[in-house]
Formats: structure tokens, sequence, C-alpha cells
């Protein structure tokens, strides 16, 4: 079994030979060595390897003709193991400025006998960029076997001309799976959007023309990828407009959300301010004018159940006025957009400071600050004393 082992090194490394001319040259950079067996230093780690046949072969699939920056595009990986002496498949990505690998910890996948798989997602983010240096090595009990080698190779990649509606994303599928407003102080609102792509450089998202936005939770499962995006706005806005690019069709194309606000939620994550509410407005109004009006008919005449009604009204009047009950958050506190961990924090305390708690939900406290904003702390963060 040994012999027929070596007997198909030989073979590989003689039609290998003879195959290099048949492989895409620019896979090598015009390395004049690159169908060469390569022999390691002899170190603590690696086994020299004169005299020895080749018997690992590395190539990739085509690339894109064309990559637009950032996006995201795969780098698909075949090997050729003409041995078994090894225990597993190890690749390593020599650094580079202008190319991320997403997920270089890809584990190989055995298509044949001899033949493995791997796929890689990558994102060039300028256009003077190239492929990494690429090399799998083979090992056994962490002692290098033998390696292959796939050289820096230079990428076609292309800036787009955009809108200004465009959010930064290039993506061969963009879904909008749901979108929620909701009032985030008396002159802003709230969307949180939840986004699902494929190969989308969902990180990059952003939108034009508001107040404050940002990713709240990102996630990722190459090819497939999400996130939670919130965007505050002026209340005047009808509609949350932006574009993208499809990498498929090679257009922009416009996804139009319309602003519906969502008052009556109550476990809505971003809530109204009470006292700020038209109607709490009116009622409060309300009550102080027929305050009032029991307290002249005392004032001529002289019935003791007017002043009663009267102050009555004018009591209930003061308790409406603070209905939560106040906290103090301790110093460097961070307060939060929506209740999760993973929420972008838009205010931090630098002093213990005083405000109203309006809810809570979980381990999250719902409060109301000085400024009228209303955020999420942990209630971890509140002064017992």
């Amino acid at each position: 079994m040994g012999c027929l082992r070596h007997l198909v090194g030989i073979l590989f490394f003689i039609t290998g030979a003879v195959a290099q001319e048949g492989l895409e040259p620019s896979m090598y950079d015009q390395n004049p060595n690159a169908g060469e067996v390569r022999t390691l230093a002899a170190t603590s780690d690696t086994i020299p390897l004169q005299g020895f046949a080749k018997s690992l072969f590395l190539s990739h699939d085509p690339l894109p003709e064309r990559i637009y920056r950032n996006q995201i595009f795969a780098f698909t990986l075949k090997a050729i193991v003409a041995r078994d002496d090894y225990k597993e498949l190890e690749t390593e990505f020599s650094h580079s400025d202008s190319v991320v690998v997403l997920n270089p910890q890809s584990p190989w996948v055995r298509e044949s006998e001899n033949v493995f798989r791997n796929t890689f997602y990558l994102k060039a983010d300028r256009q003077n960029a190239q492929l990494p240096r690429t090399t799998l090595s083979l090992l056994d009990e962490g002692i290098t076997i033998e390696t292959d080698i796939l050289f820096p190779k230079a990428l076609n990649v292309v800036t787009l001309n955009h809108n200004a509606l465009f959010s930064g994303v290039v993506a061969e599928s963009l879904h909008v799976k749901r979108f929620k407003t909701s009032r985030f102080d008396a002159q802003h609102l709230i969307m949180v959007i939840e986004l699902e792509g494929l190969l989308a450089n969902l990180e990059d998202f952003s939108l034009q023309g508001i107040s404050k936005g940002g990713a709240d939770s990102f996630s990722e499962n190459y090819p497939e990828s999400k996130v939670f995006y919130f965007a505050i706005f002026e209340e005047h806005k009808n509609t949350i407009d932006f574009t993208y690019f499809d990498a498929q069709s090679n257009r922009f194309e416009r996804v139009t959300l319309p602003v519906v606000l969502d008052e009556g939620d109550v476990s809505t994550q971003i809530g109204l301010n009470p006292k700020e509410s038209p109607f709490q407005i009116y009622k409060n109004a309300s009550i102080l004018i027929i305050a009032a009006l029991f307290l002249l008919l005392y004032a001529f005449r002289r019935k003791i159940i007017y002043l009663i009604l009267g102050l009555l009204l004018c009591g209930y009047y003061a308790y409406s006025q603070s209905p939560f009950s106040h906290i103090t958050l301790k110093a460097d506190t961070r307060v939060r957009i929506i209740p999760t961990e993973k929420s972008t924090i838009f205010f931090t305390t630098d002093a213990p400071l005083q405000v109203e708690q309006l809810g809570k939900r979980e381990e999250y406290l719902k409060i109301l600050l000085p400024t009228g904003k209303i955020g999420w702390v942990k209630e971890e963060h509140v002064r017992k004393d």
C-alpha cells in the first residue's frame, strides 16, 4: 500500500509539472519557483523534505473578473493530497492591509479520497488590493510534513459611483426582515431595522439624512449575515430610504420603509416619555381648569365642598407630575438605546445621577434622563442607598 501511495505521488509530481502550463498564471503571480518542490528549513517543528516527491497541490477556483470595493467574495481553494501520513490541514494567510479574510478558521472538507475543498470569504477595501499569500500545510502532531503556497495576486477592484442614498452595502441579495418605529423623545423617532443579506457587507450599512444611527448587533455565518440597525430621525419624516448595490444584477436597488409610529405598544424597546404625551398635557390642563373652577366657586359661595374638591384635584395633579420612582445611577453607568448587551451606548454618567424609572425589562431598567432622553441601564448600576 505504501509503494502504491509513493507511486501515486510520483505520478502527481510528473502530471503536476506538466499541468502547471494549464493553470491560471496569475495564481502564482509569475513566480518562477511556484511549481518547484519546496524544502522547509529544519526546525523543532518541521521536517526537511530534500529528495521528497511533491504530493501536495494547492489551487483556487476562478475569481470574479471585477470586485467592488468592500464587496465580500468567495475564495475557494482546492487541495490534492497524495499521501496519508498527516492528521490535519492548516491554512495560513499572510497579513494584508487591503484584503480581510473573514473566516480564516474555516475547516477543510474532503471531496473525494485525495481531494479537499475550502471556501473562504474575503473583503477588499481598496482599489490596489491583492490576494494574501496563502499557505497550506500538512501537519502530524503539530509537525509540518509538507506545504504548498499560492503567492499574492492583484485583484481588479473598482469603486462604485453611488448616489446620496447609498447605504454602503454591496450584496448578492438583501432583505429587510422587519422594522419598527417608536418615539425617542419629543422631537425624534427611532426605527429599528433587521436586515439579512447574502454575501453582503452589512457591517458597513449606514443611513443618510438621519440624526444618529448605528448597528446594535451583527452576526454572520458566511455567506449569510444579519444586522440590527437603529436610526434616530426627526419626526416629520414619512419614509426612510436607502439604496444598495446588487452584485448579481449590477445595479443599485432602492428600498423605502414607511414611518408608522407605534405609540400604543407598551413593550416597545424605546418608548414615549409620558410627561410629553399630548394626551397627558390635555389631561393635566383639564385638571387644573376644573380645580380652578371649584376654588372660584368656593370663593363666591363659601361652600366647603368646593374647597375640598379643588384641593383634591390640585393634589392629584401634583402626584401625577411624579408617578415614577426616582433612582440614582452610579458613576460611569452606560445608557443604552435598547435593552440589549450589544446596543449602542449614547450616554455615560460621569458622576452619580438621579433619574426617573419608567419601566423594567428583565435585567434592564427604562429611565428618563434629566435631558428628556429615554434609555436603558442595567439594574446593577443603580445605587442602593
